[in-house]
């Protein structure tokens, strides 16, 4: 069954045309965006691998294109990740990838193709290793690679040894023809970079995804001086929240610029983050979400909160003095008479 699907990729491949540009990936790809990422083993193309943990990060260093690149994790050794490039020349499939591993990395290229001497049913398989150094970034280009090739029956799996031969060279010696190149690194089970795959005119850059990020203020009107509770939230293209943390912004409706008016605030447990800001005048708050390793800078809508006045306490009342009670004053007591006896 691997073969039979193997035969259809290298016999009845047709890749789309488009003009030559540089397309923007945040993520692996698929067979229908043309270049994608995939992984194979390092012995042999049909050897066990395991797939590997990915990303997409800034640099590292300065990035070959763009701010960022994408990272590739083995969870071991023994498998070799990285870009499925097809063509429908080998002698025009220019094939090459940006690659950089802190501690070096060590993999494995491979090339199927239908070159014009290949019997009915048959296909060339080159096979070759790659080598990249500690640090910084370092440009992977199939032309120049030497490959051990051999002719394979895709029917039954068995194969014939051919010479080894650098791509230009095996079109001189056995044809033009379709198929693929996969140029995979980390057999050492060393974490890398790629970035700027290249291939039949074409350029792959990977950059950070889109976000997205909401904002809702808790009134839309508060009294001068009164607080005003700001929320919001960050997602991604597909509404999952992503709890990105997020500064608070402010400006009189109408300036230019805004100011920072919180401390990064981070997501709450349930996929909020919030900021409580006091309202002397009418206001746009807005959220910004800095740049990191995944994704650009971005901010959300802003929301006006406006101030209300604040009416005067009511004058007081002057309340009336009681008068003091006149105290009576006392009559004289009148000598009572003691009759005489």
């Amino acid at each position: 069954m691997a073969l039979a699907i193997l035969a259809s990729l290298v016999i009845g491949f047709a890749p789309a045309a488009s003009a030559d540009g540089v397309n923007v990936r945040s993520g692996p790809g698929s067979a229908a965006d043309g270049m994608f990422l995939t992984y194979l083993g390092c012995d042999g193309f049909f050897a066990p691998s395991s797939a590997p943990r990915t990303r997409v990060n800034l640099g590292p260093g300065t990035a070959p294109i763009g701010r960022r690149s994408f990272g590739l994790v083995p969870s071991g050794a023994g498998t070799a990740s990285g870009p499925y490039v097809p063509f429908l020349s080998l002698a025009g499939a220019g094939a090459s990838v940006s690659v950089t591993a802190a501690a070096g990395t060590t993999g494995a290229s491979y090339i199927w193709t239908s070159a014009a001497d290949a019997p009915a049913g048959h296909a060339w398989l080159g096979r070759t290793t790659t080598t990249v150094p500690a640090g910084g970034w370092h440009t992977v280009d199939t032309a120049s690679l030497r490959y051990d090739w051999k002719l394979v029956d895709l029917v039954t799996g068995s194969s014939t040894a051919g010479a080894p031969a650098t791509p230009a060279e095996f079109v001189a010696a056995h044809g033009d023809g379709t198929g693929y190149v996969v140029t995979g690194f980390g057999c050492d089970g060393n974490a890398f970079n790629i970035d700027a795959v290249r291939g039949v005119g074409q350029t792959w850059d990977f950059e950070g995804i889109t976000l997205g990020t909401a904002i809702t203020a808790s009134a839309p009107q508060v009294p001068a001086g009164h607080d005003v509770v700001i929320s919001g939230h960050v997602t991604d293209g597909f509404g999952r929240v992503t709890g990105d943390p997020v500064l608070l912004q402010a400006r009189t409706p109408g300036a230019a610029e805004w100011r920072t008016v919180s401390e990064l605030a981070m997501v709450g447990p349930d996929g909020w983050s919030r900021a409580t800001a006091k309202v002397t005048e009418d206001t746009e708050f807005r959220w910004f979400r800095p740049h990191g390793e995944y994704a650009d800078e971005g901010a959300s809508e802003s929301v006006l909160v406006r101030a209300t006045a604040v009416p005067p306490p009511p004058p007081e009342q002057q309340q009336p003095t009681p008068e003091q009670p006149q105290q009576p004053q006392p009559s004289p007591e009148q000598p009572q008479t003691t009759p005489g006896g």
